[in-house]
């Protein structure tokens, strides 16, 4: 474990963290930097810390916001929520409003990403360019998917219900290529998040929907859903990507029209946190249209 601080990676920047009120949901939200709105988007059960990395190389090209998700982190978690992809899709709608852009770059990781990816197809004029990094939505079709599936989920409630260190560390580790990385500060920043009841509640729901067969009927990224994307799209992956590889990722997104496919070697989940560096390069390359 390393007990460095995650705001190292952002001293000399002029992140800052607020609140906006979205759609009536106090929603917590890092931002920096000047030029045309990115919005990253964390994962499942996650927070704006997943991209702190992102900061200090976007802002410069860049206005960039991570925010809390509805139901996540330290942003509101209403409890007669449904907490569906829907409602993130409306979330999302809502949060372009408010910070008064009517057409933004979004990057998602893992949950963000089937968001992200749902926002570009029902609201093909808001996104700009979008990345998927190690995206959800995909469908569970095969034994070795079920399986990581049921790892994940039985981290995921364990952590939820017993918030401990412990728990909570085993649930980042599924996130990282090297377990031994997961910082100590991310440890104790879930576990004061999972301890919030009002989140706690609205996470159980959402990881009771992700794998749930009459919901996946509803929010997978089938190949008709996903021709319908307008915006051109970098997928990002990894050699040690849980669940679904980059060929299961080559396969399934090829049907998004305007795609290209990057693999990162050395890392599992959160490439943008493992493999920072790479993963900056590529990404602001990609925002900016190099090499196109």
């Amino acid at each position: 474990m390393t007990t460095e601080s995650i705001w190292l990676d952002v001293l000399g920047s002029e992140i800052t963290q607020g609140y906006r009120m979205v759609g009536g949901i106090r929603t917590r939200v890092l931002e920096a930097g000047d030029g045309p709105p990115l919005v990253f988007l964390h994962g499942g059960g996650g927070h704006a810390e997943a991209y702190i990395r992102q900061f200090a190389a976007h802002a410069p090209h860049f206005r960039c916001y991570a925010p809390d998700m509805l139901g996540h982190g330290f942003t509101d978690a209403p409890a007669d929520g449904k907490y569906s992809t829907d409602d993130f899709g409306t979330f999302m709608a809502d949060f372009l409003d408010t910070i008064g852009a009517d057409r933004v770059h979004i990057s998602g990781e893992s949950f963000g990403g089937r968001v992200a990816a749902w926002v570009a197809m029902t609201q093909p004029d808001r996104v700009e360019r979008l990345v998927l990094n190690t995206s959800g939505g995909l469908p569970v079709e095969e034994k070795r998917h079920e399986e990581d599936v049921e790892d994940l989920l039985a981290r995921m409630t364990s952590a939820l219900r017993d918030p401990s260190p412990e728990t909570v560390r085993k649930r980042m580790q599924w996130l990282f290529a090297d377990p031994t990385a997961v910082p100590e500060e991310f440890v104790a920043l879930r576990q004061r998040i999972y301890s919030r009841p009002d989140v706690n509640a609205a996470l159980h729901k959402l990881f009771r929907k992700l794998f749930d067969p009459q919901d996946q009927k509803h929010y997978v990224l089938t190949p008709e859903r996903l021709a319908s994307i307008k915006a051109p799209t970098l997928v990002v992956w990894t050699d040690h990507n849980p669940i679904h590889s980059f060929a299961d990722a080559q396969r399934h997104l090829q049907h998004i029209p305007d795609v290209r496919f990057k693999l990162i070697e050395n890392a599992s989940h959160w490439p943008q946190y493992e493999q920072a560096d790479e993963f900056n390069d590529l990404h602001i390359k990609f925002l900016l249209g190099e090499g196109d």
